[in-house]
């Protein structure tokens, strides 16, 4: 509304002065307000009908012209109908052809009033006011162009600005995600292998209160040792959640993370329970990457527990650690009957140990041993690499 407003006041009074100024005499209101009013009302319509505005105010133009025989700013309308066609023009080959179509109307709409009329003996201006015209016709094609360009430029910003909001916010759902499945894993490591060697040791204490009660008050004892270290290793995790004491990470942890480095404080809850665990190493378990040595510990405590939540307590286990210049081995077999192993079909045990080895670029394998199907067993072999980046950065254990 404004630029149509601002156009009719301007063409009003610039051509009733032009006229006056020439020395003829100015036109009948029924003539002159029409023609100078039909232009700029067009440009209400620019945006929805460009070519439309173009055309009512050329016409009107070159009425005015062929009329009056006084120039004047008859033409702004014009003016302002192609700038308007060509910077709102989008990119690409349609906005191309929109813009080539403005120019072609503009360039025409010259040619009838500064050659055509003079030529046809209805208009006389001298050769110099065609030139001065055609260099005002430039300048139009050049504002043009500086509006498309900028109006371009700011859209190029808003979708840069647009698609870094999106990736942020990505990038900032994935860790939101990545960091649920970290904290549950952990929390299914911490409460999982505690609550199965608690099972496993009430029903022990249940079956031998009254026969053998010093082994009864042994699995009771268990029982408490057990329950206490999760109860705390689950505060750990917490207060890390809730982000309290922000000077946690430089105080010693309540409870240290398992390590296969002290392969017997990591056997000694499952022998506790009454599991046998046989363990063998082959190759120097010192100085390996903290997540690697973090990984096949939790590891090792999950299969040990399925053995013992599968196999029963009185299984036995067989560990095995092997380190070579490229991988950290990690073998667990146990010798429970063929059909207590089956599958897991639920649980987060065997996922959970496979995302620990993905997350170094390793594997994890699950499934009975290989041989006579009588002789049942179930297996846990993990390859860990000691080469992939991640390894070479703490996993963010809490205890």
């Amino acid at each position: 509304m404004a630029p149509a407003v601002a156009t009719a006041v301007v063409q009003l009074l610039g051509s009733r002065v032009a006229v006056l100024a020439s020395g003829a005499d100015l036109p009948h209101p029924a003539f002159f307000l029409p023609v100078l009013l039909a232009g700029p009302a067009a440009l209400l319509l620019r945006r929805r009908f460009p070519y439309v505005t173009q055309g009512i105010a050329a016409v009107a133009m070159i009425v005015w012209l062929a009329v009056t025989q006084v120039s004047g700013p008859v033409w702004l309308s014009l003016a302002v109908a192609a700038v308007s066609a060509a910077a709102g023009s989008a990119s690409g080959r349609q906005g191309a052809r929109r813009r080539a179509t403005a120019y072609c109307i503009l360039g025409a709409t010259w040619a009838v009033a500064w050659l055509g009329l003079p030529l046809a003996g209805r208009l006389f201006v001298p050769w110099a006011a065609v030139a001065g015209s055609l260099a005002w016709v430039l300048v139009v094609v050049a504002v043009s162009e500086g509006l498309r360009a900028r109006r371009a430029a700011a859209a190029d910003r808003r979708r840069h600005a647009e698609q870094e909001a999106l990736t942020r916010e990505q990038e900032r759902r994935r860790r939101a995600s990545d960091e649920r499945l970290a904290v549950a894993r952990e929390l299914h490591d911490v409460i999982g292998h505690s609550l199965s060697m608690i099972t496993v040791q009430s029903g022990v204490a249940l079956e031998l209160m009254d026969a053998r009660p010093e082994v009864a008050r042994e699995a009771l004892t268990a029982i408490r040792a057990a329950s206490r270290d999760a109860l705390v290793e689950v505060h750990g995790v917490l207060a890390s959640l809730r982000g309290e004491d922000d000077d946690a990470a430089q105080r010693p942890p309540r409870t240290p993370a398992p390590s296969i480095a002290d392969l017997d404080a990591l056997l000694a809850r499952p022998r506790a329970a009454g599991l046998q665990v046989e363990a063998r190493t082959e190759g120097d378990l010192a100085g390996l990457p903290v997540a690697v040595d973090l990984a096949a510990a939790r590891i090792v405590q999950e299969a040990l527990t399925n053995v013992a939540r599968h196999a029963g307590g009185a299984a036995a286990a067989r560990v095995l650690l092997r380190r070579t210049d490229a991988a950290l081995v990690v073998v667990v077999d146990d010798d429970g009957p063929a059909t207590s192993h089956p599958m897991p079909t639920g649980g987060n045990g065997v996922p959970g140990m496979r995302e620990r080895a993905a997350a170094l670029g390793g594997r994890l394998a699950a499934g009975p041993r290989e041989g006579p199907r009588d002789q049942g067993g179930w297996r846990v072999e993990a390859e860990l690499p000691l080469t992939h980046p991640t390894t070479d950065v703490a996993s963010g254990e809490q205890p």
